[in-house]
């Protein structure tokens, strides 16, 4: 056998399994063939009685992690990361009172960029979204979904999709494409909202899927944006055209969009602080992920979504940042898992699963990514700590020491190698 990696000298692995989410003890070693997928972990005595000579044979492939611990790559499973201008003007209307629903009736919010997307072209927005990109994979993030959303035309969501497609080509990280046309109604259909979704649902979903452009299809089931039944004909419609299915529920009310969500087979439903009893229980019967984003709760100044009670009740609940430039200018996923543990009062296992393996099932990604496993995708982050729990105990600070895509180790400080 060939490797493309060898890490010796593991002080812990959080491997994210169920069963054994933590390996102790020091004298740890992680393998990968030559495809980029795991196929030994555990002590390197252990790896030695199978390749006795493995630092000569295997020099170029070996790689010292110097006594720290391992995670798996992180998966920030929701992400609105290309865009054409950052809104801190909004952010400065928020400190001084105002509301989510009273900025954008003052002009701002979605609409507002998506007036400045249409502005701009398929390389200004790439060349903004790389240099977030980056700054992401730097935090240890090694799969990532990007939502579209910011256009509300055919023309500019194809404009952005265009954009994820280029940074998918670009960069040796997992990124997950999905469609958000359905974030806002834009002003020409604000009281045509039939005709907005025919829109969608006649052009801009067949246009998308000919062009390969999307995997997901997202919807924002909110007061004042879609209605239960206007989500439903959308996620309908993109369903029957092969789409998988997401959706952004129960943010400020609860209309009934996590119960439709379980109920299509969504892969997951994301927001959700007012989630519904019947919707959790929904969530669990069904296997749909809840996607919780605590870091926007704090930008946001909302209440947090109720992790503990949906993983009491069985529910898997994936953490996320949602980076946005309005409601969350934050791509630093780790902290979603601190504040998992502190805010949330879910369990330090859990929050980190959160961002690992709970992340790539939101994703349908769990059979290859999140988790430390024989036979995956050899996705790593070497932190700069010796105990799996520091990096979210010692929060609002970037421990990465180096991250490996596919047993490939990336330099996310320089655009020219990286590419």
């Amino acid at each position: 056998m060939n490797y493309s990696l060898i890490l010796e000298n593991i002080s812990e692995i959080f491997t994210a399994k169920t069963d054994a989410p933590v390996m102790t003890g020091g004298g740890l070693l992680i393998a990968a063939d030559e495809n980029g997928k795991i196929t030994f972990v555990g002590k390197s005595l252990d790896f030695l009685k199978i390749e006795t000579d493995y630092r000569t044979r295997f020099a170029s492939s070996v790689k010292d992690a110097g006594g720290k611990v391992v995670y798996p790559g992180l998966v920030d499973s929701h992400t609105h990361i290309v865009f054409a201008a950052t809104r801190e003007d909004e952010f400065a209307m928020k400190a001084d009172g105002a509301t989510y629903k009273e900025i954008a009736l003052a002009g701002g919010g979605i609409l507002n960029s998506a007036k400045k997307t249409s502005l701009a072209t398929v390389d200004d927005i790439y060349e903004q979204a790389a240099k977030r990109l980056e700054q992401i994979i730097g935090y240890g993030v090694t799969t990532i979904e990007i939502k579209s959303g910011y256009a509300l035309t055919l023309e500019g969501e194809i404009k952005l999709l265009e954009a994820i497609k280029k940074l998918k080509e670009n960069y040796p990280v997992e990124i997950v494409s999905t469609f958000l046309g359905a974030h806002a109604y834009p002003t020409e259909f604000k009281n045509d909202h039939e005709g907005y979704i025919s829109l969608i649902n006649d052009e801009m979903l067949p246009e998308i899927k000919s062009r390969g452009l999307a995997e997901f299809v997202d919807v924002f089931c909110e007061e004042g944006y879609f209605s239960l039944k206007e989500t439903e004909k959308i996620l309908k419609r993109a369903k029957d055209l092969g789409f998988k299915l997401k959706l952004h529920a129960d943010e400020f009310n609860s209309l009934g969009g996590t119960e439709l969500a379980a109920q299509m087979g969504a892969a997951s439903v994301d927001h959700l602080e007012e989630v519904s009893d019947k919707g959790i229980e929904l969530l669990a019967s069904t296997g749909t992920v809840a996607g919780v984003l605590p870091i926007t709760s704090v930008f946001s100044k909302l209440p947090f979504a109720p992790a503990k009670k949906m993983i009491e009740a069985g529910v898997k609940v994936a953490l996320a940042t949602d980076m946005n430039p309005g409601s969350c200018m934050c791509g630093f996923l780790p902290l979603a898992a601190s504040l998992g543990a502190t805010q949330l009062q879910i369990s330090a296992e859990d929050s980190v699963r959160g961002i690992t393996i709970n992340g790539a099932a939101s994703l349908k990604r769990e059979n290859t990514k999140g988790s430390i496993e024989i036979g995956k995708d050899a996705d790593l982050v070497v932190m700069d700590a010796d105990s799996w729990i520091y990096p979210i105990y010692h929060f609002a600070h970037n421990h990465v020491s180096s991250v490996y895509s596919k047993g490939r180790l990336l330099d996310f400080n320089s655009r020219k190698r990286l590419i």
